[in-house]
């Protein structure tokens, strides 16, 4: 169900704006309608200052105690989530110092070892760099040759100069060639391209004065010393890692403040006028929190006005909201339509569990989603989204029974097994796929009766479904009857009335033809219900390949030993797979065949100013305070 929005006026004075939005934002239930378009440069301060605050929390976690897979997050009341914590910015203060000078060392580290790798082939080389030039009659190059072809550039050189060699290094031999005679005569300048041909690579020597191998000495001797200031640093942080749960909760309170430092309005000298969207049935919360804050103010709520679009929020079942998500990730319903989210839950979860169809897979479903969601509480989507698989193991296990599927054998099935009867479970994937695209159809037509337009859910939403129904049973003995009438009124109906909106005879007449063609849309949209059939052979097939193979390694103790591990191994990734395979295929089942017979989505999402730690659950039931996470105010 959609849920009526209201839109909020609400002024203050500007003495109580930040106390009104710290209570708007502990309520969650206030969101703005902005005056003002942009970022706003304050809060996109905070989010910086944010950022920063997450950086030092994430640099402390690599030195504190590694939290458990097990252990559940850290709980704090609201309070304490708007409260500043002069520990965290003291912590936090401290953190960045420590990363800034490490960043900083291994920076200088970076360049020793660089300039000492370009040093390296040129250890030997005992004079200073900065004496190694041209003189009158002399000229001096420096490079590198590969060790093949030193021979030929010695003979390449012969009585016209010296070379000597050095290290090694990755273009080759370090060497520097002494070559007799004025540089810039032109039988220089064919010596240089001579020994260019016999390859020689010229380069220049490192940029540095003194012997090379006394700076690389150096330059080794301040690495070492570096490091072992980022190893003081690190024992700093270390000791501040003791308090990184007070970081973390300043990152929680400079992130909350940057969202209310969004909170624009309109302003005078003394007041502030904010307007937001507020569910109506929070109302009441909204104007308890503002009493609670100051006496001076002025709320009122009214529906919203025609030009205005309010923001979607819906409202179900704890069973059918956490199928929600599905809708949620297609797109959110627009005010005015009907929710699909309990009808498309339903099927969600009922075609989910043909997909997988097995006792075994299902049992292992329940228990390791529940205790997921007992240890690690997930919340938001990601915890809907846990909740949807840890309910599909329900329908995966009733399926299970009902088809006879054991971890991949067959067992007494009620129904039917699907790989001994493949035909008759396409038979029944391609009823259960007429089903659930006659639902979608049926809510296409209850918007359409809701709007009066009771014409067209006959013309085009009954019309098809008595068309889609009647053809199946011309193959039924007994029904041919009952189904050619079925087929021949839908199909009359389609015709004269599919064209109805064009203005001449022979547009009616071709929109009509046109429109009874869209009969193989409709077919081919059941025919894709196939792939429950083909997710549900696949998982058995696979599994049972498994259970035959543990069986034939399984000849003594060492093979029970292997027999034990394909078992395990096999099961385990059959059921991974199956479960993504079922997940993916189940929502285009959704998203396609069924929202596409109806739905349009296109609702705006309802974000209002609230709390939403990272590192924190809430619970104001907790007797919490900053001193247990280390930190006063």
């Amino acid at each position: 169900m959609i849920v009526s929005m209201k839109k909020g006026t609400l002024v203050i004075l500007k003495s109580d704006r930040d106390a009104c939005l710290r209570a708007l934002q502990q309520a969650g239930q206030w969101m703005a309608i902005s005056e003002e378009e942009g970022e706003v440069p304050e809060a996109a301060t905070l989010q910086a200052a944010a950022g920063d605050v997450e950086n030092a929390f994430s640099f402390l976690s690599g030195f504190g105690k590694k939290a458990s897979f097990f252990s559940a997050k850290p709980e704090v009341t609201s309070d304490t989530l708007l409260d500043a914590c002069e520990s965290g910015k003291k912590t936090a203060f401290e953190t960045e110092r420590v990363m800034a000078a490490i960043t900083d060392h291994e920076g200088k580290i970076s360049a020793l070892q660089a300039q000492n790798e370009s040093l390296k082939p040129w250890l030997d080389l005992d004079m200073n760099i900065e004496d190694v030039h041209d003189t009158r009659h002399v000229r001096v190059l420096s490079g590198f040759v590969p060790v093949d072809a030193l021979s030929v550039l010695e003979e390449s050189l012969g009585d016209d100069g010296a070379l000597q060699t050095y290290g090694e290094g990755d273009e080759g031999i370090a060497v520097l060639i002494y070559l007799y005679g004025a540089s810039d005569s032109e039988y220089m300048k064919a010596t240089v391209s001579s020994l260019s041909e016999a390859g020689f690579a010229e380069a220049s020597l490192p940029k540095m004065t003194g012997k090379p191998k006394t700076r690389y000495e150096a330059n080794h001797a301040a690495v070492q010393d570096l490091l072992q200031q980022i190893d003081h640093l690190k024992e700093q942080a270390q000791a501040l890692s003791e308090n990184m749960q007070d970081v973390a909760l300043l990152s929680e309170q400079v992130r909350a403040e940057a969202e209310r430092a969004r909170m624009t309005g309109i302003e005078t000298a003394e007041t502030v006028l904010l307007t937001g969207w507020v569910r109506e049935d929070k109302v009441s919360r909204i104007e308890q929190a503002v009493k609670e804050t100051t006496a001076y103010y002025d709320l009122t709520f009214a529906d919203p006005g025609e030009d205005e679009v309010p923001p979607t929020v819906t409202k179900n079942t704890h069973f059918l909201s956490q199928f929600e998500t599905i809708t949620d990730m297609f797109s959110l319903p627009k005010i005015g339509t009907i929710d699909p989210a309990p009808v498309a839950g339903i099927w969600y979860w009922i075609i989910f569990g043909m997909m997988m169809g097995d006792v075994g897979y299902g049992a292992c479903m329940f228990v390791i989603f529940f205790l997921f969601k007992k240890i690690k509480k997930p919340t938001g989507e990601f915890g809907k989204l846990i909740n949807v698989l840890f309910y599909s193991s329900i329908t995966t296990m009733i399926f299970g029974v009902l088809f006879g599927s054991y971890f991949g054998e067959t067992w007494h099935p009620i129904m039917f097994a699907p790989l001994d009867n493949p035909m008759g479970f396409l038979i029944f994937t391609m009823v259960i796929g007429m089903l659930h695209i006659f639902s979608g159809m049926g809510i296409k037509a209850a918007e359409l009766i809701r709007d009066g337009k009771w014409l067209d859910a006959i013309f085009d939403v009954f019309s098809w479904m008595i068309l889609i129904t009647g053809l199946p049973m011309l193959l039924l003995p007994g029904f041919q009857t009952v189904g050619m009438v079925m087929s021949i009124v839908g199909a009359a109906i389609i015709l004269l009335t599919a064209g109805r909106e064009k203005p001449t005879i022979i547009g009616k007449i071709t929109g009509g033809l046109l429109g009874l063609y869209d009969i193989s849309s409709y077919l081919s949209d059941i025919l894709s219900y196939s792939r429950i059939l083909a997710l549900s052979l696949a998982t058995g097939v696979i599994g049972m390949v498994m259970n035959l193979l543990a069986r034939m390694v399984a000849v003594n103790p060492i093979g029970f030993v292997f027999a034990l591990l394909i078992y395990i191994v096999g099961h385990v990734f059959n059921l991974a797979m199956s479960l993504l395979s079922a997940y993916v295929h189940d929502s285009r089942l959704q998203y396609i065949e069924f929202f596409g017979k109806f739905y349009e989505g296109g609702g705006k999402p309802f974000k209002p100013l609230a709390l939403r730690p990272k590192h924190f659950d809430i619970n104001d039931q907790t007797k919490s305070s900053h001193s247990s996470l280390g930190g006063k105010k």
